[in-house]
């Protein structure tokens, strides 16, 4: 997987990071025994020449397979995830692609794209969370413990529903502390009441458009947080 350039402000202090990304497709059944290394790499689903990261997890209820990159394959009797770690160029959607053409008679319901982001802070962003909630001085503390401020927001469309959490996290990477907030979103469509051909078309067509999901995603989050850049 080659490597993805990392987005910057400029250097005017601290902007917004894509550190996850995943595509989620929701099947009413779905059969897990099939996902392997093999039938990955063989179909093509992904490339041949990955690499196998650690032992894949072969069940019949649940599969996962690991490759070196950062991308996760993981299957359960209602989803087939696509996951990866940002660093790279980013697969998850193509990969998904893929598989769907492979897999196409298996009854999927739903499909998300499901962006994470990352605003690093020295402090004068993370108010934004506690800001919007009213009388600060009575609930932020209960006998002793202060409690983990998260937002749960839903923003309802015709054809999809975008679902975003904001939290503010403490992250240890290579044993340093960093204080920023995580923005997670799921951009959910339905795709329910389409017959087979339909659906995969529907789903193939969602799949191809990815990055506008990616984009809507990263704006909302940056105007969550103030306008960061």
């Amino acid at each position: 997987m080659t490597q993805e350039k990392t987005r910057s402000n400029g250097g005017h202090g601290p902007s917004i990071e894509l550190v996850e990304f995943s595509v989620v497709l929701v099947a009413t059944t779905n059969n897990p025994s099939i996902l392997n290394p093999d039938f990955l790499q063989y179909n093509e689903i992904v490339d041949p020449d990955w690499q196998v990261q650690g032992a894949p997890v072969l069940n019949p209820a649940f599969a996962q397979v690991s490759f070196e990159g950062g991308l996760t394959v993981t299957a359960d009797l209602n989803r087939v995830i696509f996951e990866q770690k940002t660093g790279g160029k980013l697969v998850a959607s193509e990969v998904a692609k893929r598989y769907l053409q492979q897999v196409p008679h298996v009854p999927y319901s739903a499909i998300g794209i499901n962006p994470k982001f990352f605003l690093g802070s020295t402090g004068e962003h993370l108010s934004l969370i506690e800001s919007v909630v009213p009388d600060q001085g009575t609930w932020m503390s209960f006998k002793d413990a202060v409690p983990t401020v998260q937002l749960k927001l839903t923003y309802s469309y015709e054809e999809r529903t975008i679902f975003l959490d904001v939290a503010q996290i403490e992250p240890t990477i290579d044993d340093q502390t960093f204080s920023g907030i995580l923005f997670q979103a799921n951009v959910h469509r339905d795709v329910e009441g389409l017959n087979a051909q339909a659906r995969n078309k529907r789903i193939q067509s969602i799949l191809d458009r990815w990055e506008d999901d990616l984009e809507d995603v990263r704006q909302l989050s940056k105007t969550l947080s103030g306008g960061m850049k």
